[in-house]
C-alpha cells in the first residue's frame, strides 16, 4: 500500500476538525512515495487516533512529516506536558486529565498494539513544550 496515501486520507478525514481548532497543519511529505505491507484499516485507524488526540491538546500548531523511509513524525506545541505524562501515553487508559478525572484513555494504546502488530514502533518524546509521536515500519 501507498503509506504516503493513507497518511494523506487521514489528514483529510480530520482537517474540519484540525482547522475547526484553528489548527492548520504543516505537512511534510516525501518526493517519492513509500510502499508498506501494512494492514489498511489499522493505519488508519493509528492516524486518526493521534490525530483525535492532536485536536484536543494541541495549542494550536501541528506539524506532519514523512521521512523518505517512511517514518513519520507527528508534532505540536504541548506546554501543559511533563516527562512523566507523555512517558505513560501509550498506558491503556491513561489521559492527560488522569489525574483530575478518569475517563476512558485508549486511543494511544490502541495505536502502539497496532503498530506493533504490523511490526513498527511507536514513541512518544517531549523536547522544551513539545510533543512529538513517531512511528516507524520496518
Amino acid at each position: 500500500m501507498d503509506l504516503c496515501q493513507a497518511l494523506e486520507e487521514s489528514i483529510l478525514a480530520y482537517y474540519g476538525a484540525l482547522t475547526a481548532r484553528n489548527i492548520t497543519p504543516q505537512i511534510h511529505m516525501p518526493s517519492v512515495r513509500v510502499k508498506c505491507r501494512l494492514n489498511k484499516n489499522a493505519l488508519s485507524r493509528i492516524f486518526s487516533n493521534i490525530l483525535g488526540n492532536a485536536i484536543k491538546y494541541s495549542s494550536g500548531d501541528l506539524n506532519i512529516t514523512m521521512t523518505d523511509d517512511g517514518e513519520i513524525i507527528f508534532s505540536n506545541t504541548a506546554p501543559g506536558l511533563d516527562q512523566v505524562q507523555v512517558g505513560r501515553f501509550f498506558d491503556r487508559y491513561y489521559t492527560v486529565e488522569a489525574a483530575r478525572k478518569p475517563d476512558g484513555g485508549i486511543g494511544l494504546a490502541i495505536a502502539r498494539s497496532l503498530t506493533e502488530a504490523m511490526g513498527g514502533s511507536i514513541t512518544a518524546r517531549y523536547v522544551s513544550g513539545r510533543l512529538y509521536i513517531h512511528i516507524a515500519f520496518t
